[in-house]
């Protein structure tokens, strides 16, 4: 089957809202009428605020008509506020100005046939000077495996009383990837 993308721009991502939160508890294991809204009600919150951003997009995957994938993305400030793992000077450094990848959902049963790199590659084209970023969990072993195999890099191990369960991940391409040294 044929996966088609719609691309949302500011406000018209705003009409899919319901369905990204439909989406994003799919996967859940911890499945609890409380636990539920409080992810419903963040994911409403946090696109609410974030298509109002400069650079703000979202996009779609679907097969026939239903919801298969979504993924949106911001432009970071500049300057960048200070990133907790990173520190003052690397968030200004690298964060600035690059597109943040603020979500990427696909369906467990979507998963393997490309619809997630369908998505990055999309929400990575406004990203012309290969600067992006993302922020996944430790123990998002499918997240991390995803963008490692798409040749993403952990940046650093977060320094003492930093927030240990975030990761920092730069784009293959990013500029200051010559800087960033290999970790396992």
């Amino acid at each position: 089957m044929d996966v088609g993308t719609t691309v949302y721009q500011g406000d018209t991502a705003l009409g899919v809202v319901e369905e990204f939160v439909h989406l994003r508890l799919v996967p859940s294991r911890e499945h609890s009428p409380e636990r539920d809204e409080k992810v419903a009600a963040e994911v409403r919150e946090r696109i609410a605020d974030e298509v109002r951003r400069p650079g703000f997009l979202a996009v779609t995957a679907r097969i026939g008509s239903r919801l298969c994938g979504f993924g949106t993305a911001v432009r970071s400030a500049d300057p960048a506020p200070e990133h907790p793992v990173l520190g003052a000077r690397r968030s200004q450094e690298w964060l600035a100005g690059a597109v943040r990848i603020t979500d990427l959902v696909v369906a467990p049963a979507a998963r393997g046939r490309g619809v997630g790199t369908g998505i990055l590659d999309i929400l990575l084209l406004p990203a012309m000077d290969d600067r992006a970023w993302a922020v996944t969990d430790h123990q998002d072993t499918t997240a991390l495996n995803f963008f490692r195999c798409r040749g993403w890099r952990q940046t650093v191990y977060p320094r003492p009383g930093a927030h240990p369960a975030q990761i920092v991940l730069l784009a293959p391409r990013h500029p200051t990837l010559s800087e960033i040294p290999v970790l396992p």
